[in-house]
């Protein structure tokens, strides 16, 4: 027994890997094309009574139900009973479809000189002539699965399945702009990365470690997006998935649970996909916190239902409009809406009421004053507490009962959502795989026992050969360099050059200059280190200084970030020569730069980012005295605890932003100790112009200047309710808004007296 297992070990790589010229797979022989280790297959899958030609996971560690197919030929193509895939002697693949009788799908390959066929390791199915060279792969024509080492190209698309034969598409694609976005059908994007825009992508690759991310023309990453276990060698399996309710997912197999992981998702709140619930009503969240699909304007309850809006261009009693606050409408059939701008909410209901053809209209109650008309019964939307719009859909003035209460409280953390909706890695591969006989069975659990042993084998080795690199408490993320104690050692010339508390220069083996910090005196966990470098690894902006890379290995901890020549601002300013180089506007632009970054912080990443601790001494000047942001995001571990979680995080961070930009205007970068009080006397007597550092010549725009004191003692307001927003602030400093006489920051007495 154990001779022919040996055997079949040494010939199965040949009898599975090799597809030779007139090979066949069809629906009745159940026969399949299995790549060499084992860990997919190509054949035929049972939907619905319908059949597709598809690439599995079939690896002997998955459950054979929990076995995902990722890849389709032709995406929804479905054929019937006695169909089959054949790669013809002209080197074609094709589909034939015995239901229509014709082939409904191929590769269009023929004359190209194909000799053999391989489904390989990595679940890439190639075409190859005799030289090995591939003609065609499967990794080319993505369906709606990216598998770790695929890439997703600036001319394809992911698209999401279908649950019906008629429905709306979701897509993943490369936009015009370089960024990578979710797209509803070809009208409405929802989603996209938060990539540089002067650097445009040529393509998205899921990586082996649980990295998805954009490469340019340059082959260098311009934005990332890592999973929860990002780098840890014990994950075998991941798949990035755009699921069929419009959501980007990315999947790894637990072993421990025996169940696909969700490790990252594109859309934290499922009710922000547009159209997630389609025609069956609007989104919201239940009692337990579950997004769920509900109908605001009919009392139907069949679950399925289409959800209509009840007005029709035929009614004869007359018609109303019925208000929905905190409810957001959208028309998905047409998507197109009458915009209107600067209008009341009362407005807003008016003008639908007197145009006979709106159907319903949706005032954004957030300050911009916009109202959106509906022509159109086909809408969808979203409700809850923090939804800021208000809805008014018109209905005839028939006898109606009370419209059913659509207002469900939002749960803390929507990022853990996801629709109560199938599992959709479940995949019906009972009758992929079938049952012929006895001696297939046999010949399948023998192929699966030596495939799990060699696993095994290459497991063990792959582990052994990494762990002298990478700790296995901290791998590496992708796009940041990952450093021994000894390389640091080396970066930095063994602590020769020390700049600043723990903080030293150092150069990287291409001669950059880069500034490595010491915060092993923090004695923060592993994996704890690792979740605050993983994210602040994927935070980009171009007045944010960048991470670069990290040393996580024993009791050592730390961070290698981008070097800026002229240090920070606080040395800035007690330089004379620098100090004279700051010019008003050069100052002025210090004060929009770091507005910017902390905004971006704020409310451009995926999720809340506090500073915690922001002053002159990690603001920081470049060649050009461009200002940029550092130390951002390191309360998490520096023990202070405002970590920037909610709204304490952020009040604080707009707090010593005042601080900032009176250091700037003064020129005192230790004004954050007394002055506060002296700085709001001169304004509010009018001697704004000794506030200024004298060190300024000329150029002081006085309306600038009045603008920069306005918003700079709001900041400083000691109820952090006064405070405003940092995209407020943003605004202000640019000029775009205008801003009230604040009245006196009792806060800064209290610094004072303090």
């Amino acid at each position: 027994m154990l001779e022919i297992c040996l055997l079949v070990a040494v010939l199965s790589p040949v009898v599975f890997a090799q597809i030779p010229l007139g090979s066949r797979l069809s629906v009745e022989a159940n026969n399949h094309w299995i790549s060499a280790n084992g860990d997919f297959t190509i054949g035929f899958f049972n939907s619905l009574n319908e059949y597709g030609l598809g690439i599995r996971i079939s690896s002997g560690l998955i459950p054979l139900q929990k076995q995902p197919v990722v890849w389709i030929a032709g995406g929804d193509l479905r054929v019937g009973n006695k169909s089959y895939f054949e790669l013809t002697n002209d080197g074609d693949l094709v589909l034939f479809d015995s239901t229509r009788g014709v082939i409904v799908w191929a590769s269009e390959t023929t004359n190209s000189f194909v000799d053999s066929a391989v489904l390989q390791d990595d679940g890439n199915f190639v075409l190859l002539k005799k030289n090995k060279n591939i003609v065609w792969q499967s990794f080319d024509t993505p369906y709606d699965t990216l598998l770790p080492g695929q890439n997703l190209s600036a001319n394809r698309v992911l698209r999401a399945a279908s649950l019906k034969s008629v429905s709306s598409f979701y897509t993943l694609r490369i936009g015009v702009a370089g960024d990578l976005e979710l797209k509803w059908e070809n009208d409405v994007v929802y989603w996209r990365s938060a990539s540089l825009h002067s650097r445009s992508a040529l393509r998205a690759v899921l990586a082996s470690d649980g990295a998805l991310q954009l490469f340019d023309h340059m082959s260098s990453p311009i934005w990332s997006a890592f999973g929860q276990d990002h780098g840890e060698p014990d994950v075998k399996f991941r798949i990035l998935r755009l699921d069929v309710d419009g959501n980007l997912r990315l999947h790894s197999w637990s072993k421990n649970s025996s169940s696909w992981k969700l490790v990252w998702q594109a859309v934290e709140n499922q009710c922000d996909v547009f159209a997630t619930c389609g025609l069956t009503g609007i989104c919201a969240f239940n009692e337990s916190g579950f997004p769920v699909c509900k109908c605001p304007f009919t009392l139907s309850s069949l679950q399925g239902s289409k959800c209509l809006l009840p007005y029709q261009q035929s009614c004869e009693s007359g018609s109303s409009m019925v208000k929905l606050d905190h409810t957001s409408l959208h028309a998905i059939f047409p998507p197109n809406e009458t915009v209107i701008s600067r209008v009341s909410s009362t407005q807003c209901r008016i003008l639908c009421e007197q145009d006979h053809l709106c159907t319903a209209a949706t005032f954004t109650n957030d300050g911009t004053a916009i109202c959106k008309i509906k022509k159109t019964q086909y809408v969808s939307g979203q409700s809850g507490p923090s939804v800021t719009s208000i809805s008014f859909v018109k209905r005839c003035n028939d006898p109606l009962a009370v419209l059913p209460n659509l207002t469900k409280r939002k749960p803390e953390s929507p990022s853990q959502n996801t629709p109560p909706t199938v599992d959709h890695l479940s995949v019906c591969v009972s009758c992929v795989i079938g049952v012929s006989g006895g001696t297939i069975i046999l010949f399948i659990m023998i192929h699966l026992a030596l495939t799990g042993f060699w696993i095994y084998r290459k497991r063990y080795s792959f582990t052994a050969r990494d762990f002298s690199t990478y700790s296995k408490d901290c791998p590496n993320p992708s796009g940041l360099l990952a450093l021994s104690y000894s390389q640091v050692k080396d970066v930095t010339d063994n602590f020769k050059h020390r700049v600043g508390p723990n903080t030293f220069k150092g150069f990287l083996p291409e001669k950059q200059p880069v500034l490595v910090k010491d915060y092993s005196i923090t004695n923060v966990a592993p994996r704890k280190f690792r979740s605050v470098v993983l994210k602040l690894g994927s935070v980009h902006h171009r007045n944010l200084v960048r991470l670069q890379g990290y040393c996580c290995e024993s009791s050592y901890r730390f961070l290698v970030c981008e070097y800026l020549k002229n240090g920070s601002l606080d040395k800035c300013l007690e330089d004379p020569v620098i100090r004279k180089r700051l010019t008003w506007r050069k100052r002025l632009n210090v004060c929009l730069a770091v507005a910017r970054a902390v905004s971006y912080l704020h409310m451009g990443c995926r999720e809340f980012v506090g500073h915690g601790s922001l002053s002159c001494e990690n603001v920081v000047l470049d060649d050009s005295l461009e200002a940029k942001v550092d130390e951002f995001g390191l309360s998490n571990f520096l023990g202070d605890g405002s970590d920037g979680g909610g709204g304490g995080g952020g009040a604080r961070d707009i707090l010593d932003f005042g601080y900032v930009v009176l250091a700037v205007v003064s020129g005192d970068p230790k004004v954050n100790r007394g002055g506060c009080d002296r700085a709001y006397e001169k304004w509010a007597g009018g001697n704004a112009g000794e506030i200024v550092d004298k060190t300024i010549d000329s150029g002081v725009n006085g309306d600038e200047l009045e603008r920069v004191l306005r918003i700079m003692f709001w900041c400083l307001q000691s109820d952090e309710r006064m405070r405003p927003t940092m995209g407020e602030i943003v605004n202000v400093l640019e000029g775009a808004m205008t801003v009230d006489p604040p009245p006196p920051p009792s806060v800064c007495r209290k610094k004072v007296s303090g």
